[in-house]
């Protein structure tokens, strides 16, 4: 069976031997848009259209164009508060934001 034709847009590299992946993951649920309520360099407050459970992993994404900062963070929901209009939920980062990544989106 002949192989099937490589289709990447960029090439791929080996990884060095100290290199691993600490977690992998399905992203079973999405809760939708949310909007940031407040932020720290620990953790966050999100407001969400939809109720989240306490302990929740949620994948959240910040992003300020302004300040070309876009990463993709792991948040623990520790509590989730019914608002006008949504829930406010509230968590820890998985691994705090750097003074960069912070100062990034607050000023």
């Amino acid at each position: 069976m002949p192989e099937p034709r490589d289709r990447r847009a960029a090439e791929r590299m080996a990884v060095s031997a100290g290199t691993s992946c600490g977690f992998v993951g399905p992203v079973t649920e999405d809760f939708g848009p949310a909007k940031i309520r407040d932020v720290s360099m620990e953790g966050i407050g999100l407001l969400l259209t939809r109720q989240v459970p306490i302990g929740a992993l949620l994948a959240v994404t910040l992003s300020n164009a302004n300040q070309k900062l876009s990463k993709t963070v792991l948040v623990r929901v520790a509590h989730v508060t019914a608002v006008h209009g949504g829930y406010l939920a509230g968590g820890t980062f998985n691994e705090p934001l750097t003074y960069q990544e912070f100062t990034s989106l607050v000023m």
